[in-house]
């Protein structure tokens, strides 16, 4: 099924790896040409020259999504090179887990200048290319977390819980536009830091690692990053035009599942 992504230009921020690589992986095979925003260089570059050498046009920019002046720089290089900006992707986001009491005003603030804030701020640059251009799609990466969450994860959670509300924001304010704004909701999946993990385990290790990780899933599985970015290309392509301020879990139905 053609989803009309074919030569649109597509800006992924954290897109060097675990999820975002494989959303980027995911709009490559449709056609797409794809920009990665990411603060980590040297995964970027190897991510850039891996999807090079299969023949994809990708492009890497480093950038911290927590500082401006870098937001505007980038997403500037992007307009001068390809004129125009019809998807954007926010997923760069970081973690934090531990007890509420015991968190500092400094890792409260990161977390949240990272996950909430940047999303926000990338959105507010790229908009205005988007609205001279006719239209564009945005797509904001939360979490399950927004939903449904754990003891040591109130902020991380609420970072996530403002994705979705600013999302519903975005939607209906730039609706007239032609700017439609979704969000999906990853599950447990696949991330560098587990991927690293499992690289040194033994068969049988990683299949107990990988069932214990799955215990909360339904279906019985960890998501793959692909699997996370197939509906992101969807909520991004023609097919979902008549979709806006949507909240998607992509979790394996772990937010249905009563953990007893």
């Amino acid at each position: 099924m053609d989803l009309g992504l074919k030569e649109k230009i597509v800006l992924v921020t954290g897109g060097a790896n675990g999820i975002g690589r494989g959303i980027v992986s995911d709009f490559l095979e449709e056609g797409s040409r794809v920009v990665i925003a990411d603060w980590n260089e040297e995964d970027g570059i190897q991510t850039q020259v891996a999807f090079r050498e299969k023949g994809y046009e990708v492009m890497f920019l480093q950038m911290n999504v927590r500082h401006l002046d870098e937001i505007k720089q980038a997403v500037e290089t992007v307009i001068e090179h390809y004129g125009r900006i019809d998807v954007l992707v926010n997923d760069i986001g970081t973690h934090m887990y531990k007890s509420s009491l015991d968190f500092t005003v400094e890792e409260f603030d990161q977390l949240i200048q990272t996950d909430l804030r940047g999303h926000f701020l990338m959105t507010q640059q790229v908009v205005p290319h988007m609205k001279a251009q006719g239209g564009g799609a945005i797509v904001n990466i939360a979490s399950v977390h927004a939903l449904a969450t754990r003891p040591h994860f109130s902020v991380y959670a609420a970072a996530k819980g403002g994705i979705v509300s600013m999302t519903r924001g975005l939607a209906l304010e730039f609706a007239p536009a032609g700017i439609r704004v979704n969000t999906v909701l990853p599950g447990m999946s696949i991330s560098k830091d587990f991927q690293k993990r499992l690289e040194v385990l033994s068969d049988k290790e990683r299949e107990a690692a990988l069932e214990k990780a799955a215990y909360n899933t339904p279906l019985g599985v960890v998501g793959e990053p692909k699997f996370i970015g197939y509906p992101v290309v969807f909520l991004a392509s023609e097919k979902a035009a008549f979709m806006t301020g949507a909240i998607v879990p992509v979790d394996g139905g772990e937010t249905i599942h009563l953990d007893w």
